[in-house]
């Protein structure tokens, strides 16, 4: 699965998990990273789906959903 996060994301998430993640480029443009969904930890994969989509969400909706997914991340 290619997850579309920001360039630092993409880096992030390789760094982080170089069996897992992988970067794809457009020419010389670093555009996503690949996800092998067969290796990935589900949370993981979930936190990077929240990133990406944070990257491309309107700011008013991410701020909208920032304050009830901290306080259910503080429960855990």
């Amino acid at each position: 699965m290619n997850v579309m996060l920001d360039e630092p994301g993409i880096r992030t998430a390789v760094q982080s998990r170089l069996e897992i993640c992988t970067e794809v480029w457009w020419g010389k443009r670093l555009l996503t990273t690949q996800v092998d969904l067969d290796r990935i930890d589900p949370d993981r994969l979930a936190e990077l789906l929240t990133d990406a989509w944070e990257c491309k969400a309107p700011s008013n909706v991410v701020a909208s959903t920032a304050a009830p997914r901290q306080e259910q991340e503080r429960r855990t």
